[in-house]
C-alpha cells in the first residue's frame, strides 16, 4: 500500500514506460504486463527490505552487534569522505 501511495514511484514508472509501449499492438496487454512486473519488483524489494531488516535485528541483539555495525558505518564513511576528497 505504501509503494503503491507514493508519487515519486508513479512519476518514475510513468516516464519509464512509454519506450516499452508498442502503439501498433493492443494497450491493455501491454499494460497489464507491465504493471504486473513492476508490482513483482516492488514485492521482491520489500521482501528483501524486510528479510535484511530481520537479520539485521538478530545481529544487533547480540552483545557485539552493535559495536559491528558501528565500525562498518563509520568505516563506510571515512571512505566516502577519503573519495570525496580525492575523486
Amino acid at each position: 500500500v505504501t509503494a503503491i501511495a507514493n508519487p515519486k514511484g508513479w512519476a518514475f514508472f510513468i516516464a519509464l514506460l512509454p519506450p516499452f509501449i508498442d502503439s501498433k499492438l493492443p494497450l491493455a496487454p501491454q499494460l497489464t504486463a507491465l504493471i504486473l512486473i513492476i508490482l513483482g519488483l516492488e514485492f521482491l524489494c520489500l521482501q528483501l527490505y524486510a528479510h535484511g531488516g530481520k537479520t539485521l535485528r538478530k545481529a544487533l541483539k547480540q552483545g557485539g552487534g552493535v559495536r559491528t555495525v558501528n565500525r562498518v558505518a563509520g568505516s563506510l564513511m571515512i571512505l566516502v569522505g577519503v573519495w570525496l576528497a580525492f575523486g
